[in-house]
């Protein structure tokens, strides 16, 4: 039965974009950007044409602030993107369905208010802790830098700005030492933490998800938010071993249940195989709600690129020795990038593209009307900062360089890839002849007169 009920709940199908296709090539390129440190680069930002902006973005300003506004920041990153991109640019900002994260304002709004705790997964024992009490849970319930300001609401410390500490002097963001600060200001008597939302509660919590949190004025309500990269996914091993093939199964992330969440979460919460299996489906439920609903604003989101469900990032990257049966498999006015939204991704060596050519050559040979090259593996996190998304490259004064490969005209599609002989693909474009010869590992690209 929830075999069945999980085929019928799944989230839509991929989707293209409500926005006009464009060939532009400067405008066919995507990054999730993130400035721990401080606002990420407008001016890089705008020169992308999709840029998605992380929630660790500026962390250092919003983990310090009283209370933290995660969620103002990433508005008004945004704004200043679009600014500078003069609307052409389409700005993402993040968001979690998963996770209640308390530095975003309206998720803390609802953790405080008494009215909705049943909107959030609990301890076990469904009661709040002694004052400083951590037995039987894995994780603390209580703040480490106030043993009195504890919850009973299920969170963990996995990601989570907190004070840094001689056992833990430097967490996921810092919002300074408790004399400097009073510590982290999540809200009055709320530890900070990752709270989970229980998707279990129907209707109310899914129709202020997708209307406030998703569609409020901090979010798609603002012309400066087009779309949004939503995290994390539920697992079920139950609904894994129906069916195998479902994105996600099977659940090592690390275990059954919320992904990027402690390990003995469902020790801590109590939560039966069952349990998880219908949470699991409820967040299916909640997910379509959100993509339909994106959809119907005249915006987008990540999970809609095929290869791209479950906050994956899963792009295209050309290898020479799988060079010809991958432009054979994206040749052709058949081939799937053609009708669908596609994400390739250029190969890299550090702060580098490895091959750049032949990155280029394969985009502009198998690309359709929608699609977007990215940086490296996961195909979005371009480190144009000085300080690189997630401490990924050493940090550089002017962050890494756009290859001007990038932002030539190359005019558009005057037909379909074709294989002109075995191993040697061709399209022409109006402003450039492109040639991937997979044999010898060779890319050209003539432009024309």
């Amino acid at each position: 039965m929830l075999a069945t009920l999980f085929t019928v709940l799944a989230v839509l199908p991929p989707t293209t974009p409500p926005w006009p296709p464009t060939y532009n090539m400067s405008l066919s390129t995507l990054t999730m950007a993130v400035n721990g440190s401080g606002w990420s680069s407008p001016e890089r930002g705008a020169q992308f044409g999709i840029v998605s902006y992380d929630w660790s973005n500026a962390k250092a300003q919003w983990a310090r602030a009283t209370p933290m506004d995660c969620e103002e920041r990433l508005l008004e990153q945004a704004q200043m993107t679009k600014a500078r991109s003069g609307n052409a640019s389409k700005v993402f900002v993040y968001r979690n369905l998963v996770k209640a994260l308390p530095w975003f304002t309206s998720v803390r709004e609802k953790l405080l208010d008494p009215a909705y705790q049943g909107w959030f997964l609990r301890f076990r024992d469904g009661a709040a802790p002694a004052a400083g009490g951590h037995a039987p849970y894995a994780v603390p319930p209580c703040a480490a830098e106030n043993a009195s300001k504890c919850s009973g609401l299920y969170h963990d410390q996995g990601q989570t700005p907190e004070v840094p500490t001689a056992a833990q002097p430097h967490p996921d963001g810092s919002c300074g030492a408790v004399a400097d600060t009073g510590g982290c200001d999540c809200g009055a008597g709320l530890p900070c933490g990752e709270y989970l939302w229980d998707h279990r509660n129907g209707s109310m919590l899914r129709e202020w998800l997708v209307r406030e949190h998703i569609g409020g004025a901090a979010g798609l309500g603002s012309p400066a938010v087009d779309g949004m990269f939503v995290d994390d996914f539920w697992c079920s091993d139950v609904l894994c071993a129906a069916e195998p093939g479902t994105a996600g199964c099977p659940c090592n992330d690390p275990v059954q249940g919320p992904t990027e969440v402690d390990r003995y979460f469902q020790y801590d919460s109590g939560l039966s195989d069952d349990a998880i299996a219908l949470l699991t489906l409820e967040w299916n439920r909640t997910m379509s709600a959100f993509q339909a609903a994106v959809l119907a604003a005249g915006a987008y989101t990540w999970s809609l690129i095929p290869g791209q469900e479950n906050a994956n990032a899963n792009p295209d990257l050309l290898h020479a020795s799988s060079c010809a049966a991958a432009a054979r498999a994206r040749c052709g006015a058949a081939a799937p990038t053609q009708s669908q939204s596609w994400l390739f991704g250029l190969t890299v060596n550090g702060s580098a593209p490895a091959q750049l050519e032949q990155d280029v050559a394969f985009f502009l040979l198998a690309r359709g009307p929608y699609a977007w090259l990215g940086w490296g593996v996961w195909g979005m996190g371009w480190p144009f900062n000085a300080e690189p998304a997630h401490g990924g490259l050493p940090p550089q004064p002017h962050g890494v360089p756009r290859p001007a490969a990038l932002d030539t005209d190359y005019g558009e599609p005057a037909g379909h890839c074709e294989e002109a002989s075995k191993g040697v693909f061709r399209r022409a474009w109006t402003k450039a002849d492109v040639e991937l010869d997979c044999n010898t590992w060779k890319a050209t690209i003539k432009m024309k007169e």
